[in-house]
C-alpha cells in the first residue's frame, strides 16, 4: 500500500485580543503579595462554564482553553518585555 501524505491540519483559529484590563499593570504594582489577580479572567470563567455546561467533556471545549492559553501567553509575554524594559 502507498504511503499517502496527511491531511494537512485545521488552520489555528483567531482570536479577539486578551480582555485585560488596561490599568491592569498599575493595579499588579499595587497588589498585597497574597492577592490573586488574574488578567485572562474573563477567558477562565468561559471555559470553566463550558466545562460545566458540557459535563466535563475537555474536548468540546478546545476552543475556550485555546482562547485562554493564548490570552496568558499574550500576557506572560507583556509582562517579560516590561520587566526587561525595567518598567516592573
Amino acid at each position: 500500500m502507498p504511503l499517502t501524505k496527511p491531511p494537512t491540519p485545521p488552520p489555528k483559529p483567531e482570536f479577539d485580543e486578551p480582555s485585560t484590563p488596561k490599568d491592569f499593570n498599575k493595579k499588579f504594582k499595587s497588589k498585597e503579595t497574597t492577592k490573586y489577580m488574574n488578567p485572562c479572567a474573563l477567558e477562565e470563567k468561559e471555559s470553566m462554564k463550558c466545562l460545566n455546561d458540557n459535563n466535563y467533556d475537555k474536548r468540546q471545549c478546545d476552543y475556550y482553553f485555546m482562547q485562554y492559553k493564548e490570552c496568558k501567553k499574550k500576557w506572560q509575554d507583556n509582562r517579560r518585555a516590561l520587566r526587561r524594559a525595567g518598567q516592573l
